[in-house]
């Protein structure tokens, strides 16, 4: 037994084209283009964020070199 109403499935399945069919070229354009907009939107933000955890690994990982380097000139001076 479903519950969702029939009549409102019906509709649902023509939502897109429906829209697009009212739209004037330029309306349909303009969507186009927003729809664009945040999927590169998206995309930017996640190298942006894969970007500034490389560079956090890269300072991590200097850092313990440096550590290292110390640690092995102090025991070669003992």
């Amino acid at each position: 037994m479903s519950r969702k109403n029939p009549a409102a499935v019906s509709l649902g399945r023509k939502g897109g084209k429906a829209t697009a069919k009212n739209r004037t070229p330029e309306e349909r354009a303009e969507a186009a283009r927003k729809a664009v907009e945040s999927r590169w939107a998206k995309q930017k933000k996640l190298v942006a964020e894969i970007t500034a955890g490389t560079k956090k690994l890269l300072k991590v990982s200097r850092a313990n070199a440096r550590r290292a380097q110390a640690k092995r000139r102090k025991a070669a001076s003992l």
